[in-house]
């Protein structure tokens, strides 16, 4: 059975397109088309992204024995200011590509979230804005400057309601590939 999936990956560019093809994934850049033995995959890795103008985007990377990589995402631009979820064709090629990669190589590595480091970096620097943050707003108070105050806790809102979803969605831990994470695999099941 033939799988397709294509998104444009940039605001400016051309789209990216995946067959999938038993074995084999066949990636056309439209500069370039590559052909990509699915037994030669070392790993798979899902993560969050928080898009630009609030887009969540989820983004599939597969890196290759010989360390080359390419990577598929959930959103698809259309101009500089529109993008376009793809989240129910993107589960359908995801779910597939993983079935086919675990057929084709029962050694491939599956993950879910960043890098162990940079998941920690991340969730560091946000706990020290975030307590950075309540130390402006104690001080602030503290010297009658209600609407520094104010600010510094609208601010704090706003970082938690990006930072959460990234440090929560991209911990680090394997999982099987039929059975991938649905955080990390938007649309319906």
């Amino acid at each position: 059975m033939t799988q397709t999936y294509e998104h444009n990956p940039r605001p400016v560019g051309g789209p990216v397109s995946f067959t999938l093809k038993g074995g084999e994934l066949v990636v056309d850049t439209g500069r370039k088309v590559h052909q990509v033995r699915l037994g030669a995959v070392e790993s798979v890795r899902m993560v969050y992204e928080p898009g630009r103008f609030g887009q969540k985007a989820y983004r599939t990377k597969v890196r290759m024995k010989d360390g080359k990589t390419f990577s598929f995402t959930s959103v698809s631009w259309k101009s500089m200011i529109e993008a376009e979820q793809r989240t129910d064709a993107y589960r359908a090629f995801a779910q597939a590509l993983f079935s086919a990669i675990a057929q084709a190589n029962p050694d491939a590595r599956f993950e879910a979230g960043k890098p162990y480091w940079i998941w920690l970096s991340t969730t560091l620097l946000a706990v020290a804005s975030l307590l950075a943050m309540a130390i402006l707003i104690w001080r602030a108070l503290q010297m009658g400057s209600t609407s520094v105050a104010f600010l510094g806790g609208l601010f704090a809102l706003v970082g938690v309601w990006q930072i959460e979803p990234m440090v929560r969605l991209n911990k680090p831990r394997p999982f099987r590939p039929d059975a991938p994470p649905p955080e990390l695999l938007p649309g319906q099941p």
